[in-house]
C-alpha cells in the first residue's frame, strides 16, 4: 500500500502541497463522524503493523513490523520483523515471532494451518532497493503446533511478483499474491500470481490494485480488495489454482487489508479519504482510519464498525478480529490497537 500511495496519490498531491494543500486538507478531514461501540489501547512496536493475522486456535496475533514511515521519508532504517502478540494474556507485549532466514522488509503475511494442524507462515519480503532488488516470500514452519515461534524453510521468488502487497497461502507451499500498480507507468491493472508449489502463473490481469487478499475457510473463495476500483471482489477457485470472478462488492472506500473472521465475514481496512492519506505523508497531519465488516453474501451487507479521523491511530490499514477484539494496524502508525467491542 505504501508504494502505491508514494508514486500514484502523491505525484498529483504534491501541486497541493506548494499551493493551499494544507487547506484543503482541512475542507476534506473535518466531515468525519467518528464512532465505535467499544473500548481502545495502544500497544507499542518499533514499526507499523501493517497487516495483521490472527492464529485463533491458539490466541495469537502475528504483525508485519517495519518502520515504513521512515522509508516514506527516506530514512536510513533498521530491517523489519514479524512479531507476535499473545492475545489471552495481559499486559499484551510485542515479541519477535521468527527464527533464522533472511533480513527482512515485510508487508503482507499469511498463515496456512494443515489438518493435522501444522502451521505454515508466508512473509512478503521487499528487496532493501525496490527499484533494483528481487521481490521475495519467504516461508516458515512453526517450531512446534502452539509455540508461535516459526523457523525459516524457504524463500520463494519469480519475474511475475514485480509490486507484491499482500498474499494468501492456500497450501503449505501454494499461495497467491496481490500487486500494486506502479501509477508512475500510467498503468491501472494488475496481475494476480498464483504459485501452486512448482511453478508461478498470472490467473487474473485486470485487478485495479490489489490492497488486500484472503480466503475463506474451506479455500473455496478468494476476496481481493481493489483499492483503485473502490471493491472487493469476490472469485471462485478451482482446483487447478485458476479463478472464476463472481462478482464485485462495490464500496464506497479505498479497501486495504482483508481478514476472514470466524464467522466468515470480512473486516476490511478502509482509506476513506486519498487526499488526506497523501497528505500524512507531505506534511505529517493524520490520516482517518476506517474498518468495515461484510457479510459477502449473494446480497452482501457492509456495516462500518470504526472511524477515526487520525488522532488515535492515522493511516489504518486493517482490523483483525479475535472473538470479541478487534486489532487495527497502520502504515505508519509505531503501534496496533487493541480494541474490545460492545457485545
Amino acid at each position: 500500500m505504501l508504494k502505491k500511495i508514494l508514486l500514484g496519490t502523491l505525484a498529483g498531491v504534491l501541486i497541493l502541497a506548494v499551493g493551499g494543500g494544507l487547506y484543503l486538507y482541512s475542507l476534506v478531514n473535518t466531515d468525519i463522524e467518528e464512532h465505535f461501540a467499544g473500548q481502545c489501547s495502544d500497544v507499542a512496536l518499533p514499526g507499523s503493523a501493517e497487516d495483521i493475522q490472527i492464529d485463533r486456535d491458539h490466541g495469537y496475533a502475528y504483525m508485519s513490523v517495519l518502520d515504513r514511515l521512515g522509508v516514506a521519508q527516506g530514512n536510513e532504517i533498521e530491517p523489519g520483523m514479524v512479531m507476535r502478540l499473545d492475545l489471552n494474556r495481559a499486559p499484551m507485549a510485542a515479541v519477535p515471532a521468527l527464527e533464522g532466514g533472511p533480513e527482512l522488509h515485510p508487508h503482507g503475511l499469511s498463515i496456512y494451518t494443515d489438518p493435522n494442524g501444522n502451521r505454515t507462515l508466508f512473509v512478503i519480503n521487499h528487496p532493501a532497493d525496490r527499484e533494483n532488488g528481487a521481490e521475495a516470500i519467504e516461508r516458515y514452519t512453526e517450531t512446534a503446533i502452539g509455540s508461535g515461534l516459526y523457523r525459516h524453510a524457504e524463500s520463494f521468488a519469480s519475474p511475475l511478483i514485480t509490486r507484491a502487497n499482500d498474499m494468501v497461502a492456500t497450501g503449505p507451499r501454494q499461495f497467491y499474491v496481490a500487486q500494486d500498480v506502479d501509477r508512475t507507468s500510467g498503468e491501472t491493472l494488475t496481475a494476480l500470481v498464483h504459485f501452486n508449489g512448482s511453478d508461478f502463473s498470472v490467473v487474473a490481469d485486470d485487478i485495479a490494485s490489489g490492497g488486500g487478499i484472503n480466503v475463506s475457510a474451506d479455500l473455496r473463495t478468494l476476496y481481493i480488495s481493489e483499492t483503485g476500483g473502490k471493491r472487493v471482489r469476490v472469485a471462485q477457485l478451482s482446483p487447478d489454482g485458476n479463478i472464476t470472478s463472481a462478482r464485485n462488492i462495490a464500496l464506497q472506500t479505498s479497501p486495504d487489508n482483508v481478514d476472514v473472521a470466524a464467522d466468515g465475514s470480512l473486516w476490511v481496512g478502509g482509506h476513506s479519504n486519498v487526499v488526506a492519506l497523501a497528505m500524512h505523508f507531505i506534511a505529517g497531519v493524520t490520516a482517518p482510519s476506517q474498518i468495515l465488516r461484510i457479510t459477502p453474501d449473494n446480497e452482501p451487507a457492509v456495516e462500518e464498525i470504526y472511524l477515526n479521523a487520525g488522532d488515535q491511530i492515522s493511516a489504518g490499514s486493517g482490523g483483525a478480529t479475535y472473538g470479541n477484539k478487534l486489532l487495527i494496524g497502520s502504515i505508519t502508525a509505531r503501534k496496533v490497537l487493541v480494541c474490545e467491542m460492545e457485545t
